[in-house]
C-alpha cells in the first residue's frame, strides 16, 4: 500500500514583481545557465573564485553533514529522494538544486518547503554588498551554492543535499573538502562541449566530487568504461563502493512510476542506511519529481518527462512499454539547440506513439529544424509539424499524450494541463 503521498504545491500565483527583484541583486554577476554565449567555455569552469567566496561567508559549508550527487540522469530526482528521506527520518535537511522552473526558490528547500524571498533576500543582499567590498567577481551559481549553504546554517539543518549543476570536478557544488556521502547516478552523454565526447572521460569528471576514505553510493551504469572509471578513482582515494542495485527499498512511489524512479529511490535509500538515519513512512513526504514521468492527468494519461538525450529517451520508451502495456500514444517532441536531437529520436524509436515536433520557447533558439530532418530520417510517424502549441484544441482529445525531450517541452504540458 502507498503512503500518502504529499505534493509541493503548484506555483500558479507565482510572484513575479519579487522573482525579478530577487534576480536584480545579482545583474553585475554573470550567469552561465541563461548566458548561451559562455555555456562552452571551459575557462569559465574553475573552483578558484569559490573559495574566496565562502569564505567571505563565514565558510558555511562547516557543521552540517553533507550529501553531493553527480550523475547525468537522475541526479536531481536522487537528491529529493535523499532529503525527503532524512527529513523522514526526523532530521533537518537542506536539498539544493538546479536549475528551477518556475521560481529560483525551488533551488533552495528544507524538508520539502520552498526557501521564501524574504530569507534570501535577507542573505543575499549583505554577501552581495561584501562582494563588491572585496572586488570579487564570481559567477551566479557560484553565488548560489554559498547562498544555500549559508540558508542551511542559518535554519540549523543538519544534513545538506548538494546536487551539481555540470561535471563534477570543476563544479560549483564541488569546493567543500569534507563529505559525509556522496552519490553517482547512471552517467551518460551530456554536456559534451565541456565534459568531453568519451565516456570514460565524462566519467572522470563526475568522479570529481570523491572524496578519500568518503562512501560512494554507485547507482547500475549502463556504459561500462564508466563504471570502471568511477571504480578506479574511488580506488585511488580509498573511497568504499556500495552499489544501490539491489537495495531493498520500500515501495514509497507513486502508482505507475517508471522503473528508472526505482532505482534512484534504491540509490536514496542506500545513501540514508550509510548516513544511519532511519525514515518512517508515515512522515515521509512525496517530492513532486517535476517532468520525471510525472502524471498529469490518470486517463486517458498526460506524462511529462524531461528526457534529453538518447539513454534517458531510451528508458523513457521502455517505462511507457511496460507501465502501459498495448496503448498508443501521441508524443510532443520538442528540443533546445545543442542537445543530442538524433540520439534523442533514436531512443524514442521503439515507442509506440506517433509524434507531434513541436519548438519549445527557450532562449537558445530553435532545434526544430534539425529534429524534424533526424526523425524523418530515423522514420518516426509524425503526425504533424506544429511550430507553436498554442492551447490543449491543437492536440488530440482523447489519446494518451506524453510531451519529452527537454523540460521547456514538459513545461508545455504543463501549462495546458
Amino acid at each position: 500500500m502507498h503512503p500518502r503521498v504529499f505534493f509541493i504545491a503548484m506555483l500558479q500565483d507565482l510572484d513575479t514583481e519579487r522573482e525579478s527583484a530577487f534576480f536584480r541583486i545579482f545583474q553585475e554577476y554573470f550567469d552561465l545557465e541563461r548566458d548561451v554565449g559562455r555555456q562552452h567555455d571551459s575557462a569559465n569552469y574553475s573552483l578558484d573564485r569559490l573559495y574566496p567566496l565562502a569564505a567571505l561567508a563565514g565558510n558555511p559549508e562547516r557543521g552540517m553533514r553533507l550529501v553531493h550527487i553527480a550523475g547525468t540522469k537522475g541526479k536531481g530526482t536522487t537528491a529529493y529522494l535523499t532529503g525527503a528521506l532524512i527529513s523522514a527520518s526526523g532530521h533537518k535537511c537542506g536539498v539544493f538544486s538546479s536549475p528551477h522552473l518556475d521560481t529560483v526558490r525551488e533551488r533552495f528547500q528544507i524538508d520539502g518547503e520552498l526557501a521564501t524571498y524574504d530569507e534570501l533576500e535577507g542573505i543575499a543582499i549583505p554577501l552581495c554588498e561584501k562582494l563588491r567590498e572585496a572586488d570579487l567577481h564570481p559567477s551566479l551559481f557560484e553565488i548560489f551554492t554559498v547562498l544555500a549553504l549559508q540558508l542551511f546554517r542559518q535554519k540549523e539543518v543538519e544534513y545538506a543535499v548538494l546536487e551539481t549543476g555540470i561535471g563534477g570536478r570543476l563544479d560549483a557544488t564541488n569546493y567543500p573538502e569534507k563529505k559525509a556521502l556522496t552519490i553517482i547516478t547512471p552517467l551518460s552523454y551530456d554536456h559534451t562541449a565541456l565534459l568531453g565526447s568519451d565516456i570514460r572521460q565524462i566519467a572522470l569528471e563526475k568522479s570529481g566530487i570523491l572524496r578519500a576514505g568518503t562512501p560512494l553510493v554507485l547507482a547500475r551504469q549502463p556504459y561500462p568504461a564508466a563504471e570502471k572509471t568511477v571504480l578506479e578513482c574511488a580506488a585511488k582515494l580509498g573511497a568504499e563502493v556500495f552499489r544501490s542495485d539491489g537495495t531493498s527499498a520500500p515501495d514509497w512511489l507513486p502508482r505507475n512510476s517508471a522503473p528508472y524512479l526505482h532505482e534512484n529511490l534504491q540509490s536514496a535509500w542506500k545513501a540514508v542506511e550509510l548516513l544511519g538515519v532511519t525514515p518512517r513512512q508515515e512522515t515521509f513526504r512525496m517530492p513532486r519529481l517535476r517532468a520525471r514521468f510525472e502524471t498529469l492527468r490518470e486517463e486517458p494519461p498526460v506524462i511529462l518527462d524531461a528526457a534529453h538525450n538518447g539513454d534517458s529517451a531510451r528508458r523513457l520508451a521502455e517505462a511507457v512499454a511496460e507501465c502501459y502495456p498495448g496503448r498508443h500514444f501521441v508524443c510532443i517532441l520538442g528540443s533546445v539547440p545543442g542537445k543530442d536531437v538524433a540520439g534523442i529520436v533514436e531512443g524514442l524509436k521503439g515507442m509506440d506513439a506517433e509524434f507531434i515536433l513541436t519548438n519549445p520557447e527557450t532562449p537558445r533558439g530553435s532545434a526544430l529544424p534539425e529534429l524534424e530532418a533526424a526523425a524523418r530520417k530515423a522514420g518516426l510517424n509524425i503526425r504533424e509539424v506544429m511550430p507553436v502549441i498554442k492551447s490543449r484544441g491543437d492536440l488530440p482529445q482523447d489519446m494518451p499524450l506524453i510531451f519529452t525531450g527537454s523540460f521547456f517541452t514538459a513545461l508545455i504540458g504543463e501549462e495546458l494541463f
